[in-house]
Formats: structure tokens, C-alpha cells, sequence
């Protein structure tokens, strides 16, 4: 069970945001923030330690905190480099909206580190950044220098609405699920140090470190903490609000996990479709824009995709209103115009796909794609990420090339939900 504590009221002095050097007892790894199912009001937060006495305080930037409980579990699934740790979790409750909050862990032996995220504004109004697929390993150190670039262009751009809110990633952050140094090498990524980071998982994090078959999602549920509100059996799904939208994260590899349970293996997408309509149906009056994330893309023979799932899903986004339906895995950005009824509408879903983020530094060439694709990116080399910007009246899209450009843009206004 998960701590479920509120954070005012405490008298601890919330320490300065530096890491400093392990002690002997060990380090802290993986330390992150998750979303709340209420985002505005809550945060969920994870980390790995050598240490079974770990300290979290957490507080109001550059105000007093106070120290929350968590709760530890000793290594519920071993890596490949890590086969001994424990895995801390908590949830923040009773934040203030619109606020900026940080916060520290310490081991007993001296070891600190400390992150920071901020919850959604009550008025909606709020930027995230979308990235996908950088296969992050300590092999390839660029990769990160890559997403610091992106990461530094979205700032620049959000900083007179008020800064950058939290970042949507749709999986393979890291080459192997299984090899620790890939998520060691993603934790020192300054988009999951400072910021609330929402993950779905992709191949990758489903892979062990000696090949590329699919085995399961219990590596990717140990690196984070997200709501435990999915489909059932399915760790890797999940729902929150942030700031009027609807976010809701599903897990398109769970049918080829090799050491899934093989019932829910094999109703992968079927719970995940019932689950869906639930959610949307328990959230109504609750949000303006429903967003759908995932690794795999929805179109196949249409630009460079190759999946597919837009026969199994379209019908359930077109009844439910699904605004943007975010995806990856391809290295390329894709995105049709609105779509209902696999025809274009103007209340319809805009299917995406995340460019790649590695080490090229080219520049993205847009050009006509195939079938409903609008827009795709023809070099396979560029890589990029999308800026969502989001208030009362829509919520726009730009996709942002490694030069800080905006190469190409798309907003849907508020749906009339029934």
C-alpha cells in the first residue's frame, strides 16, 4: 500500500536542490514524479536506494516542507546490473494548484537528492512538451544532450504562458527495460529531474538486455509510480487530469509479452477498450480535451507507419471524442487532420506520431503522405518533439525541429460532450 499523505502544515526545512556524493550505505537512484489522478491537487513519486530508511520532505519551492512517509518494497523485480534494492513510493495529496513544488530524499549515510514538478492551475491553462523513443544507454551519451536541446526550445517558446507544465513521453525511453544502466543513464535527464514526466511503455522497455523479444512490464512498473487505475493486469495503463484534459495512457506490447499472464495477454486491447469507455464515462464534466497516448501508431501503409489499430480503436475515439490520439515508435513525425468515420471532420481525432529523439542533429523535411496522413516527415535522420499548448479556447499542437522552428501546427477546440 502507498503512503497517501498531504503535505501542508509540516515544519521541516526542505533542503537546497543539489545531489550530493553517495555515502557508503549506498545511492539513490530513479528518484521521479509521476501524476496524481487529480494532478492539481496530488503528485505520485518514486525512487530505487541501497537504503531500507530512506527521508522524503517535500514543500512549496523555496518554502518550508515537511517530511512524508512512503512506502518500500525490496527489489520486486531484479535488473540486469541491479538484482538488490528497495523501491519507495508516495503519493502527494492536498497540493495547491498552480504551484511549483520540490522535493528531497535522504538515505542515512548522507546521500541526497532532490527533484521539483508542478501541479495543473485550476484555469486551464497550461504548455506540455511530447517526446518519444530516445533508447537512452550510457553508450550513447548524445542522446540525452538531445532532449536537453528540445527540452531548452520548449521552455524558451512556453515562457510568456507561464512556463512549461510537464513532459508526455510515449515510450522506449530507454534500449533495454532490463539493463539498469539505460534507466541510470535517463535519470539524469533534466526533463525527469525537474519536471512531472508521464510515461506509457514502449518495446524497449519490454526487452531484456540480450535481445529484442518481448517479456514483460514489471522493469518499466518498478521505474515508476503512476495511478493504479488502469485496465486490470495491465501495470502500464493508466488515467489523470492535468489542467481540464483527460490523459489516458495504454499499453499496446502487453499481447506480446512472453511472461505476461496469458489471459490478460491475450484480451490486451479488449480490456483496454472497456477500460477506456469507463473511464471517460466515470471522468464526464471533469475535462474539456481527452487525450489517448501509446507506443504503437494507429496507421499502417500511410507514411512510414507500419502497425496499424485505427480499425480496432476509431469507432470508441469517435463516440468518446478522443481529441488527440498520441503514438511512436516509428522515428518519424506523422499526423492526420481530424478524423471521424476515417474521414476528415473538424470534430474529429488528429492521430499523431512522435519523431525520433537520438543523437542527429538534421532538420526535419515535411511533405504529403499517404492515405489520411497530412503531414509526415520524410528524413529519417531528424528527430524532434511536439509542444501542446492548452486554454479554454483549444489545444494546439507544434511540432518542434532540433533548431527550436515550428515546422508544423494543428489545434482542435473544445468538443460538445454529451
Amino acid at each position: 500500500m502507498q503512503a497517501r499523505i498531504s503535505i501542508f502544515g509540516g515544519r521541516l526545512a526542505l533542503a537546497v536542490a543539489t545531489i550530493a556524493a553517495a555515502a557508503a550505505h549506498g545511492e539513490i537512484n530513479l528518484l521521479g514524479t509521476c501524476p496524481a489522478e487529480d494532478s492539481s491537487a496530488g503528485m505520485r513519486i518514486v525512487w530505487h536506494s541501497d537504503s531500507p530508511s530512506c527521508e522524503l520532505s517535500c514543500g512549496p519551492a523555496g518554502k518550508k516542507a515537511m517530511q512524508i512517509k512512503s512506502a518500500k518494497t525490496k527489489t520486486p523485480v531484479e535488473y540486469s546490473g541491479r538484482t538488490e534494492y528497495w523501491q519507495y513510493k508516495a503519493e502527494l495529496r492536498g497540493l495547491k494548484p498552480g504551484t511549483q513544488y520540490a522535493y528531497t530524499v535522504r538515505e542515512p549515510g548522507g546521500a541526497s537528492v532532490s527533484r521539483t514538478f508542478r501541479t495543473a492551475a485550476r484555469d486551464g491553462a497550461f504548455d506540455f512538451l511530447w517526446m518519444g523513443d530516445v533508447h537512452s544507454t550510457p553508450k550513447s551519451p548524445d542522446k540525452i544532450k538531445s532532449v536537453e536541446r528540445l527540452l531548452a526550445h520548449a521552455e524558451a517558446a512556453a515562457a510568456n504562458r507561464g512556463g512549461l507544465s510537464f513532459v508526455l513521453f510515449t515510450g522506449d525511453a530507454v534500449k533495454h527495460g532490463q539493463t539498469y544502466s539505460c534507466w541510470k543513464e535517463w535519470d539524469r535527464c533534466r526533463a525527469t529531474r525537474e519536471y512531472m514526466m508521464a510515461m506509457v511503455l514502449g518495446n524497449k522497455e519490454y526487452y531484456r538486455d540480450e535481445g529484442k523479444k518481448r517479456w514483460h512490464d514489471k522493469w518499466f512498473a518498478s521505474a515508476r509510480n503512476n495511478p493504479e487505475n488502469g485496465a486490470p493486469g495491465l501495470a502500464g495503463t493508466y488515467w489523470f487530469l492535468y489542467g481540464g484534459v483527460l490523459f489516458a495512457g495504454l499499453d499496446t506490447l502487453a499481447k506480446e509479452g512472453r511472461e505476461m499472464d496469458e489471459e490478460t495477454r491475450k484480451s490486451a486491447d479488449r480490456r483496454q477498450l472497456a477500460w477506456l469507455g469507463q473511464v471517460v464515462k466515470s471522468q464526464k464534466g471533469r475535462y474539456r480535451h481527452l487525450v489517448v497516448f501509446q507506443h504503437y501508431p494507429y496507421f499502417k501503409k500511410s507514411g512510414p507507419c507500419s502497425y496499424g489499430g485505427y480499425d480496432f480503436w476509431r469507432e470508441a475515439f469517435d463516440r468518446l471524442g478522443v481529441d488527440f490520439a498520441l503514438s511512436g515508435d516509428e522515428h518519424a513525425y506523422v499526423r492526420t487532420p481530424p478524423l471521424r468515420g476515417g474521414e476528415k471532420a473538424d470534430a474529429g481525432t488528429v492521430y499523431a506520431v512522435c519523431p525520433e529523439i537520438d543523437s542527429h542533429m538534421r532538420e526535419p523535411r515535411l511533405a504529403s503522405g499517404e492515405g489520411a496522413v497530412a503531414v509526415h516527415d520524410e528524413n529519417s535522420s531528424s528527430y524532434g518533439a511536439c509542444l501542446f499548448s492548452v486554454d479554454r479556447n483549444g489545444m494546439t499542437m507544434h511540432y518542434i525541429s532540433p533548431d527550436g522552428k515550428i515546422c508544423d501546427s494543428v489545434c482542435v477546440k473544445p468538443k460538445r460532450r454529451r
